[in-house]
């Protein structure tokens, strides 16, 4: 065990114990005092949240069932701080780290992860000062300026299934297989080297600078580790009765000479430079009917092609559409059907076309998120040889405390 690790677990069985030892009320938990802080004008919140997914996967040869992390949205917890320096300034502190057993979302089809490759994952370790008038100002690892623009949605609880594309999102690490029986090695890589979200620059090392709100309109932007940034526009607004979110980004980095990770930073491989625009809108209707669109273009250079010779290209569409209710008292039911096209999102030549079937229970009271999901891949790689689909019918949760 990492002293990462042993640091981490330490501290989760400190503030877990702090919180045991204020009493709880016996006839609702919500009723419980918060946990305490040592500076008397500064709120802590411990919060976090059990991400999980289940089911069937087959890859034209084998039927497995396969149960592990969630990795639209991983495990994690964290500690939150916040108080005021002045009536316009407020000051907030976070650590977040995901919680993973198993390597992303449980590992291929082939093995059984349950019992390896458990660790901590940082996520957040932020200072923020924040204003009305000048905006906020964060210090230290988190979301860069771009992170979540290929993600906006107003489909409750869809973020929780949604179809995404990289490594840890759900099936990412399941792989395909050549159809070719006779063939000595049959395996043509993981799902997630065919497809990719391009959801911005990630988490990182960085300071970022947001503006204040305008008429729903805020930019962000970014100074990341060794002189990699990105820049950002929000939206989030309401126009004759019809909800309206977006995002569009843009990033430019040194690829993998920068340490970095994500799709910004090619996904570890041997790219040594990106400049990449994404961004994504969602708009949901008075009646519940819903649209969602995301897209990017990324141009990568190859190793040893020289700073200036942008050598490749690679583009995503994913667009859904979704009808959201609320038919009981526990919350919000949402139905989708999405689609994914990605070219040359991994190698040259490649290609991947994704259909995903969600239905999205939200449980307003006790803050989860629980779905069944039906989802189809369809891959080529730079052989052009025959690959079987891969399929996964299953479910999950995201439940929050």
């Amino acid at each position: 065990m990492t002293k990462l690790n042993k640091v981490l677990m330490a501290s989760t069985a400190i503030a877990f114990a702090t919180g045991l030892a204020i009493p709880a009320s016996a006839q609702d938990p919500a009723a419980a005092p918060g946990v305490v802080s040592s500076q008397k004008k500064v709120k802590i919140r411990l919060y976090g949240q059990i991400s999980r997914m289940f089911g069937i996967v087959g890859d034209g040869e084998t039927t497995t069932f396969k149960q592990g992390e969630n990795g639209n949205s991983s495990t994690r917890m964290g500690i939150d701080g916040r108080g005021k320096i002045t009536n316009d300034i407020s000051l907030r502190t976070r650590m977040e780290y995901a919680v993973q057993s198993g390597d992303n979302d449980g590992g291929s089809q082939f093995e059984n992860q349950g019992g390896s490759a458990n660790r901590f994952t940082i996520r957040h370790l932020d200072v923020i000062l924040s204003s009305k008038k000048f905006g906020a100002v964060w210090i230290g690892r988190g979301d860069t300026a771009t992170n979540g623009s290929s993600e906006v949605s107003l489909a409750p609880g869809i973020s929780s299934a949604h179809l995404g594309g990289t490594l840890t999102n759900l099936g990412g690490s399941y792989h395909v297989l050549d159809d070719d029986e006779d063939l000595a090695v049959r395996d043509r890589g993981e799902v997630g080297s065919f497809f990719d979200s391009f959801d911005g620059a990630g988490r990182q090392n960085r300071i970022r600078y947001d503006t204040p709100t305008f008429f729903g309109f805020k930019a962000a932007a970014s100074i990341i580790d060794k002189h990699n940034y990105d820049v950002a526009l929000w939206y989030k607004g309401k126009i004759a009765g019809t909800e309206l979110a977006g995002a569009a980004g843009f990033c430019h980095t040194e690829g993998s000479e920068s340490a970095g990770d994500g799709a910004c930073w090619g996904n570890g491989t041997t790219i040594n430079g990106i400049t990449q625009f994404n961004g994504s809108v969602s708009v949901l209707t008075p009646i519940g009917l819903g649209a969602t669109f995301s897209g990017a273009h990324q141009r990568r250079e190859l190793q040893g092609a020289g700073h200036s010779a942008f050598n490749d290209t690679t583009y995503n569409l994913q667009p859904s559409i979704w009808y959201t209710m609320k038919a009981t008292e526990l919350g919000a039911t949402t139905f989708e059907y999405a689609f994914q096209y990605c070219k040359e999102c991994g190698e040259m030549d490649t290609k991947g076309m994704a259909h995903a079937l969600n239905v999205v229970q939200r449980i307003d009271s006790v803050g989860g998120d629980y779905f069944v999901t039906a989802r189809y891949y369809d891959v080529e790689d730079t052989a052009g040889d025959d690959i079987d689909g891969l399929w996964f019918v299953g479910g999950g949760f995201i439940q929050r405390f």
